[in-house]
């Protein structure tokens, strides 16, 4: 098996490897060859040194892992399990996170891969916390909760509207950092990453996107994905200003999102959410969302390296 740095020209194969590792974990594709070349694409990520493919004897890809902010991401071709490549892959991760001098190995994967399981818990890892993926079905009738109005229970004074993603970029930026200040899996993120990773995306829909405003500020956030194979509008990002909180404005914000997707057709709404953020969770289950799929991440200490350079926020 031959380890080496992935080339533009193994895009579509390495593309094809993460759905297939999709559709085993979680019974579809969760990742397009776009989202590959937008990681690829990305400032902060050197080629070079931080991706990786392995290539099987009879020349094709057995596994891809990557390092991106605040961990490391394996896959491994459903077909070629049990042949070493996760536990190549994985001593790759956990030595080029040594060279960046990371506080903690830090690695995603789908919660019920049991051979995955197996072997981070060989190597000392543990579950440190869980991501949801939320799903609401826009065809057919919606849950009372969602059909509501919209403005019902907002404060006065609050409009909102569709993106303008360059203007915007900074104050969104500046409400995103205090909103998830006091969630433990969250961390500074400078405006350059957060506007290239977020508002440059090449799927971002500026008019599904909603901004909510108070007294000529922006009071918070919605930042949506149009997701056209899996008829979907998926929210990258909900954030409120702390000063705005407890007014109903990111449950204004979803409405307006779940009315807009629907008006353009599409068949659900998903987003994200970490386990470590209950007054999240707790408001998209209100509002009739429901969790499809669990990704867990896991950590262990690093031993035998100086640390002291701790990955940039993001989720892995």
């Amino acid at each position: 098996m031959l380890l080496r740095a992935p080339q533009e020209r193994d895009a579509e194969a390495v593309a094809e490897l993460l759905a297939r590792r999709d559709t085993a974990d979680f019974g579809r594709p969760d990742y397009t060859l776009d989202d590959l070349l937008d990681d690829w694409r990305a400032s902060q990520l050197d080629m070079a040194r931080d991706a990786i493919v392995a290539e099987s004897p009879q020349g094709s890809l057995a596994g891809y892992a990557i390092v991106r902010r605040l961990g490391t991401f394996a896959a491994v071709d459903p077909d070629m399990e049990e042949q070493g490549v996760g536990s190549a892959l994985l001593d790759w991760c956990e030595a080029r996170q040594r060279e960046l001098c990371w506080r903690e190995h830090r690695t995603a994967i789908a919660a019920g891969n049991v051979r995955a399981e197996a072997l981070l818990s060989r190597r000392g890892y543990r579950v440190v916390r869980s991501n949801y993926r939320m799903v609401l079905a826009l065809e057919g009738p919606l849950p009372a909760s969602t059909t509501a109005a919209t403005t019902a229970g907002i404060a006065a004074g609050v409009t909102f509207r569709a993106l303008d993603a360059v203007s915007d970029g900074p104050a969104l930026h500046a409400v995103d950092q205090d909103a998830f200040a006091a969630v433990a899996s969250s961390e500074p993120e400078p405006l350059a990453s957060f506007t290239e990773e977020h508002l440059q995306a090449h799927d971002l829909d500026q008019q599904l996107s909603r901004v909510a405003q108070r007294a000529g500020e922006i009071a918070g956030f919605a930042l949506v994905r149009r997701w056209e194979g899996e008829s979907a509008a998926f929210v990258d990002i909900l954030a409120v200003d702390p000063k705005a909180q407890g007014a109903g404005i990111g449950r204004a914000l979803l409405l307006e999102v779940f009315a807009a997707a629907r008006r353009a057709g599409l068949a659900e709404a998903q987003l994200g959410v970490a386990a470590d953020n209950p007054r999240a969770l707790g408001l998209y289950e209100r509002i009739g969302m429901r969790p499809r799929s669990q990704l867990d991440i896991y950590e262990r200490a690093i031993t035998g390296a100086q640390h002291g350079q701790a990955p940039s926020q993001g989720s892995p």
